[in-house]
């Protein structure tokens, strides 16, 4: 799956592996991002921290997206994220139960395409 799929479209499934690894990706880069922020006064690199982090926000939401899409649930079900307590109890849900078997309304199975 190429970069720009993965992060920045909301269409298709995504299972468990690549969403693991697709918010791993996007912590190291935040955390690259906050040690070089964080020793820096530089205006220019604050406003190329705005949009690093931007699109980091757009990333996380394509694969909480597509990986709603997987369980055969819609996107908006990414709102529950915002209720403090239960996020937590909701991002175990998203981490650990497995997707849908076979094709759903959102797509074919990821497990069984060959990429």
């Amino acid at each position: 799956m190429d970069i720009q799929k993965m992060f920045f479209s909301f269409d298709g499934r995504l299972n468990r592996k690549p969403f693991i690894l697709g918010n791993l990706a996007l912590w190291v880069i935040s955390s690259i991002f906050g040690f070089i922020m964080n020793g820096s006064d530089s205006t220019l690199i604050s406003i190329l921290g705005f949009v690093v982090g931007l699109a980091l926000i757009a990333g996380s939401i394509s694969l909480i997206v597509k990986r709603l899409h997987d369980l055969d649930k819609n996107g908006l079900f990414a709102l529950i994220l915002l209720v403090p307590i239960v996020n937590f109890f909701f991002e175990l849900y998203l981490l650990f139960v497995k997707g849908t078997d076979g094709s759903n309304k959102f797509g074919e199975d990821p497990l069984q395409q060959a990429y």
